[in-house]
């Protein structure tokens, strides 16, 4: 689900208007960007791990490019299960209502018994087209929610182009469209200074981030890249990889466990795990954990039934021409 994504763009592009009560905060944020965009200048050279990982994030990769997933593709189905009766009564009655009702105007007969219209008749099959023209007015306020899932492009995709050095972004319009930006002006959300890291299970996100005192753009921009990290252990390991990628080339990695772009539903199956999957490391096979996942269980099939509707009334994500230019490879991995 891309809500994060759309939220975070309006944030950042935020009008002062906007932020009426924000504005110290605001303030706040534009000191940090600058501390932070001066501090880790450069840290693309600086290696934080000893053991890169591809963390379960990579889509492709070969000697010119490597396509990195995004953090929310398991945070996705909510929207589906909402919105499914509404659509799925916005599909049907016409079928199983209006068009036997047209009987009522053209033939004057009520179409289940064959008796003749009378004026409740009348009344009740106009009434039956104004509940589906309602409908269909909140299908239409409602779209833009719908949009954050389904009928839209099935991932976010972050491109890594060693032989441009260029980072390219693909993502809806609404969630902050295809930017491209230069390898040397992101920041990660990692310390170069500090390499004691833990392999604690816990939720990590790898943040991406492209502050526009350095890339010249008039906004800030964001984004939330790999798979749930297990630890920010794993987090380190992430960038790592990709920086190791982008600075030394394929062969000073290992090579990828590359994760398929195709909806195959036994990976649906794994959406909703993975938000107990650290709770299951920590105690596994343990009665409690047993436990838990039985009572979960009927809502995690659901999960998984909702996420792959939405991949699967989504396309897949299509790039630009002149990014495909860009990104002609002359090998793959």
């Amino acid at each position: 689900m891309y809500f994060v994504e759309w939220l975070m763009r309006r944030t950042l592009t935020a009008s002062k208007k906007d932020i009426t009560g924000f504005e110290g905060d605001m303030k706040q944020f534009e000191k940090a960007t600058e501390k932070y965009g001066k501090q880790y200048r450069g840290m693309q050279e600086r290696q934080v791990s000893d053991v890169p990982s591809d963390a379960r994030s990579i889509y492709r990769m070969n000697d010119t490019y490597m396509d990195v997933r995004t953090f929310f593709d398991e945070w996705r189905g909510g929207v589906t299960i909402g919105l499914s009766p509404l659509l799925l009564g916005l599909l049907s009655f016409p079928f199983l209502f209006l068009i036997p009702l047209l009987d009522v105007f053209f033939y004057g007969v009520w179409p289940a018994t064959g008796d003749v219209a009378t004026n409740e008749s009348y009344v009740a099959a106009v009434g039956m087209w104004v509940i589906w023209f309602v409908m269909v007015a909140a299908f239409v306020y409602l779209f833009w929610i719908f949009r954050m899932e389904c009928l839209v492009q099935r991932h976010i995709v972050v491109r890594f182009n060693r032989k441009t050095r260029k980072i390219y972004i693909n993502r809806p319009n609404f969630a902050g469209g295809n930017q491209v930006y230069d390898w040397d002006d992101v920041v990660a959300s990692v310390d170069p200074d500090d390499q004691v890291v833990t392999k604690q299970r816990k939720r990590e996100i790898l943040m991406l981030f492209f502050f526009k005192q350095r890339t010249g753009a008039e906004y800030h921009d964001v984004v939330f890249l790999g798979a749930p990290l297990r630890s920010d252990h794993e987090l380190y390991a992430l960038w790592e990889y990709i920086r190791r990628y982008m600075e030394e080339g394929p062969g000073s990695i290992p090579a990828p466990k590359c994760i398929p772009r195709f909806p195959w539903p036994w990976r649906s199956l794994l959406a909703p795990w993975s938000f107990l999957e650290n709770k299951w490391a920590a105690a596994p096979w343990s009665p409690g954990m047993i436990a838990l996942v039985v009572i979960v269980s009927p809502l995690m099939l659901i999960h998984a039934v909702a996420h792959w509707c939405s991949l699967l009334l989504c396309w897949p994500t299509y790039w630009p021409r002149q990014l495909r230019r860009e990104s002609t490879a002359t090998k793959r991995l």
